[in-house]
């Protein structure tokens, strides 16, 4: 009933705002596809900046490809291509590579890459996409023995695939096992107690329905799809309590890169701030995440969304290297300060 209202009080806003959003559905449409997005090329300034910025379609890319649609970058002398890819490792591999010059993807991964490999030089440019209640979530069958995170002890839980931290028993591998482990932890369940196994996310829901697993740890639309197709339920949301409101997602560059383009690179954190500002405006947002592979218009419009932050916290960050401390994912600490482009 939640999800409903929400999507009733929301419906006539979402029409009023449709020719605007238009043109971010269709570039969304191009990014989910595998294709570059260039920057508006009416109007580019002579000698504009070229950034090219590697990405994996979802949620987290909405505001830029508002800036993309609405100019916002090139009124700011700068013209943006986004370069799609399949997995972090492949955005990640063209950023070290040079083919892309910036990054948008998830903290666990890139902060991994950068506390175990000393070539990875990474620099903060902005924080892109932030939890809220209800975007990742453990799930399970309703009428399932297991009621609470103590009874996930021995059994099989599944996840989506490793980021660019290796897959682990010991250790979370992901974003969403980061989440899930510091939870179990905080409710004094050793996540080593959890078997945990890892597989696409679009398999997650199928697993789940045909008793596979015990339980899923689940992102959007994935979670709404196992409410409808299977009536499963929330046994706890990952992004809560040690989790709340934690960071998820942000754009990073190279530290050669940032020390020649340090300008350039604060001009486009400025146009994607103001990209994140009209995106609170949820119909932008729900509009463009109807094009996303495996997602409905309706699923667009009930999923749950998260944060888009218009401001760079060191300190919300730091959150996410020391919980990847403290659950063994890495074995130094990260001074995110050091990593803020300035």
């Amino acid at each position: 009933m939640r999800l409903v209202r929400a999507w009733t009080r929301e419906r006539g806003a979402q029409l009023a705002r449709l020719s605007r959003t238009g043109a971010v559905a269709a570039s969304l449409v191009m990014l989910a596809a595998g294709c570059h997005v260039p920057g508006a090329s009416a109007g580019r300034p002579v000698g504009s900046q070229q950034i090219t910025v590697a990405v994996v379609p979802g949620f987290a890319n909405a505001p830029l490809q508002v800036a993309v649609q609405d100019g916002l970058f090139s009124r700011r002398h700068l013209d943006v291509t986004v370069q799609t890819y399949q997995t972090l490792q492949q955005a990640f591999a063209a950023l070290t590579s040079g083919q892309a010059d910036v990054i948008s993807g998830d903290y666990a991964g890139l902060l991994y890459a950068q506390a175990h490999d000393p070539r990875v030089r990474l620099r903060l440019i902005a924080d892109g996409y932030d939890a809220s209640p209800g975007v990742m979530e453990v799930l399970t069958l309703p009428g399932s023995a297991i009621t609470a995170p103590q009874d996930l002890q021995g059994k099989t839980v599944a996840t989506p695939p490793r980021e660019l931290a290796p897959f682990s028993a010991d250790a979370p591998y992901n974003v969403e096992t980061l989440t899930a482990e510091s939870v179990l932890q905080s409710d004094s369940v050793s996540p080593s107690s959890v078997l945990w196994t890892a597989m696409p996310p679009g398999d997650l829901v199928t697993a789940l329905g045909d008793h596979q697993v015990s339980a899923i740890v689940a992102t959007q639309p994935y979670i709404l799809q196992a409410e409808t197709q299977l009536g499963a339920v929330e046994l706890f949301d990952v992004c809560s309590g040690v989790t709340a409101d934690l960071p998820l997602s942000g754009y990073f560059t190279t530290a050669p890169f940032a020390g020649t383009h340090a300008a350039s690179l604060r001009g486009f954190r400025s146009a994607l701030n103001a990209a994140k500002a009209s995106t609170a405006q949820l119909g932008t947002v729900r509009s463009a995440l109807g094009t996303l592979p495996g997602m409905s218009a309706r699923e667009a419009a009930l999923v749950t969304v998260g944060q888009y932050p218009t401001f760079l916290s060191a300190g919300q960050v730091q959150r996410v290297a020391d919980l990847m401390y403290g659950t063994g994912m890495i074995r130094t600490t990260i001074p995110l300060k050091s990593l803020v482009l300035r």
